[in-house]
């Protein structure tokens, strides 16, 4: 019986250790012919010849699993949290580029280990797509699980608001917290993420962050319609009329319920003071007991929101305040979040766009820097949504009618057509689908003192990435 133990032990190794080797051989090819980004493909490879790969990588993991999920923001609060758990002496995997689906989550783990399937880590931090947790954790074991935000998002993957809850619940139902372990991470600003902790199998298992007060060092953000924040009008708990203290953004803010008392549970973790400025944040920060001044080196306050996610998991953890400040000084953008290149010479910031209350932030931060240039490429494959409505509740008012465009992607003609309604001339709109052509142009057009904001949807960056590398 031991023989026959042995025997399939050594077997599993093998399957294990092949399907390593071809994964890594085909993400070398991959990258090598210029086939494409190759954060999934390897993942896909190695899960047809190791069906059990990912469990196996799983179980490797020495102390705990980190799931990071919701609409925006999770790439960067991922790279930010996986920083403060390295300033805490800690080794640490994680999906780096963004392939948050489970081939993709494969694919970074297979691309972390040896050529034999071992994966040196104390921590894993997994960005999931929303739709993929239920997929990811009935794979691997989370311990704990982090929701960002929830925004309208791809709606022709993922339906309206509370179908997207529900999918993220039903991941979070397969992991030990609904044994009453592990944390369950919520962005108390968001009334609709804070129900998921209404569920009684979390209820002694939870921690909120949040945002108190916001500033802005030039003035108030650029106003105008925001179709967006209304999605949010009723109480989630009762269907009450639901009445906010403080708005934030969308529908992020200090909230209550005017019939059953639902609110904005209590911060453990909170920006205090914020000053937002084009580049930066200066944020008076909460931390548990601890209360730090520190600089966050990302434009707009979306990114606010990153940090504290990040940060409520590290608190979660154990981990001192001061890896937040040193990881800070450490940090390096995630391609695409907010990356500033230079390009022929010129300064470039390439910001991800691809929902309406995402790209509308971006926008308000960016639109109208009178020594700023756009590029926005707009692609409709799978990862980026087939539907592309959403761009007519984005806010691309805030772009001044002055201001040249350079529209590119699959549905550059719909951007000329959105940004016409938007109050700029066609004569101020360059359409140019080839987006080497249409970044070439736009450098052209970009001066030494100015900036080019290059505002892509999904796969329209990871063709920018091919394209720069």
């Amino acid at each position: 019986m031991m023989g026959r133990m042995t025997l399939w032990t050594d077997f599993a190794m093998l399957k294990t250790a092949f399907a390593v080797t071809t994964a890594k051989t085909v993400a070398n090819l991959t990258a090598f012919l210029k086939m494409g980004s190759g954060t999934s493909l390897p993942g896909k490879v190695a899960r047809k010849l190791d069906p059990d790969l990912l469990r196996n990588l799983g179980k490797q993991v020495k102390h705990q699993v980190i799931a990071v999920t919701g609409t925006n923001g999770k790439t960067t609060t991922c790279g930010l949290l996986a920083q403060f758990i390295r300033e805490g002496q800690h080794r640490v995997v994680h999906n780096q580029l963004g392939a948050n689906m489970v081939p993709g989550i494969t694919a970074a783990l297979v691309q972390q280990s040896t050529m034999t399937g071992h994966l040196k880590a104390d921590y894993a931090v997994l960005e999931v797509d929303e739709a993929s947790m239920k997929g990811l954790t009935s794979e691997i074991g989370v311990q704990r699980v982090v929701v960002s935000n929830l925004f309208r998002d791809q709606l022709d993957r993922y339906g309206e608001l509370d179908t997207t809850a529900k999918l993220i619940l039903s991941g979070i139902q397969q992991t030990e917290l609904a044994q009453g372990k592990g944390r369950l991470i919520l962005n108390g600003d968001d009334p609709l993420v804070t129900t998921l902790g209404q569920h009684t199998e979390f209820q002694n298992n939870l921690l909120y962050f949040g945002v108190e007060k916001v500033t802005y060092q030039h003035g108030a953000p650029i106003s105008g319609p925001v179709p967006f924040t209304r999605e949010v009008t009723q109480c989630p708990a009762c269907q009450g009329p639901l009445a906010y203290d403080t708005l934030i953004f969308g529908h992020l803010g200090s909230y209550h319920c005017q019939q059953c008392g639902f609110q904005r549970p209590p911060l453990t973790v909170a920006a205090e003071e914020i000053l937002v400025k084009p580049e930066a944040s200066e944020i008076r920060l909460r931390y548990g007991e601890d209360v730090i001044t520190l600089t966050l080196p990302l434009p707009g306050l979306f990114n606010v929101y990153n940090l504290l996610a990040a940060a409520a998991a590290a608190y979660d953890l154990g981990l001192p305040a001061t890896v937040i400040t040193s990881g800070l000084q450490h940090y390096q953008s995630v391609f695409g979040r907010a990356e500033k290149r230079v390009l022929q010479g010129k300064n470039t910031l390439i910001m991800l766009i691809k929902n309406p209350v995402g790209a509308s932030e971006v926008l308000k931060l960016v639109g109208g820097d009178p020594k700023g240039r756009l590029l926005i490429a707009l692609n409709d494959n799978y990862a980026d949504g087939r539907d592309v409505s959403w761009i007519w509740d984005a806010q691309f008012e805030a772009i001044p009618p002055q201001k040249q465009v350079v529209v590119s992607g699959v549905r550059a003609d719909d951007m000329a057509v959105r940004l016409k309604y938007a109050g700029i001339p066609a004569e101020n709109i360059q359409v140019e689908s080839d987006l080497k052509a249409a970044l070439v142009q736009a450098l052209s057009q970009t001066q030494a003192d100015e900036t080019l904001y290059v505002l892509p949807t999904y796969t329209a960056l990871l063709s920018l990435k091919q394209l720069l590398s």
